[in-house]
């Protein structure tokens, strides 16, 4: 069966076509992929990426690529991987993939997009890539992670909130047929 992201209710109100990928019903475009594709070179988008496994790790964790470790305290680590990642779960490791939400929020303007919703200084110099930080955006607690754009998490309570939120800001929904050529991968590697 394939899962449903908390954004489910927004893709189809937003008429997103809707595909199988990584296990988890989703968008594979709303009007065109290379138009979509284009405007977020151009501008600026917010994509759908709760697919991603999310693990909170407390400790060290081995662990293989194509998965990104993000260091949110000295001791605790976020493990961000568009595969499954496989772990036995204990104390120190929680599988948090159903939890949060993931927003990707990518083109030459999400600053912009960011300075309008939290106070967090998302400049290069503050926020560089590779880098996680913990705030405030549109009111709500978010985590936002710095790769190929702005990866933002939250809890699957508020994610539609986020997601109006990003567009009342100037982001335009594409799908994942955009996505994955932003981000450097393809279904096929799924």
């Amino acid at each position: 069966m394939e899962r449903q992201s908390a954004l489910h209710r927004c893709h189809l109100k937003a008429h997103g076509q809707l595909k199988n990928f990584f296990g988890w019903q989703l968008p594979a475009w709303y009007t065109e992929p290379h138009a979509e594709l284009e405007d977020v070179r151009a501008s600026v988008g917010i994509s759908d990426a709760s697919y991603l496994t999310k693990l909170d790790v407390r400790g060290p964790f081995p662990v293989s690529l194509p998965a990104r470790l993000w260091k949110l305290t000295p001791a605790r680590t976020l493990i961000t991987s568009p595969l499954p990642i496989d772990f036995v779960p204990t104390s120190s490791i929680t599988d948090v993939t159903s939890i949060y939400s993931a927003i990707l929020l990518a083109g030459p303007k999400s600053r912009e997009v960011l300075h309008k919703l939290t106070t967090l200084n998302v400049s290069d110099d503050a926020m560089p890539e590779g880098s996680a930080r913990q705030t405030r955006l549109a009111h709500v607690n978010a985590t936002i992670l710095r790769a190929d754009g702005f990866l933002i998490l939250n809890t699957r309570d508020v994610a539609e909130h986020v997601w109006d939120a990003l567009q009342h800001a100037g982001a335009r929904p594409f799908g994942m047929a955009a996505q994955q050529q932003w981000m450097g991968f393809t279904h096929e590697d799924a």
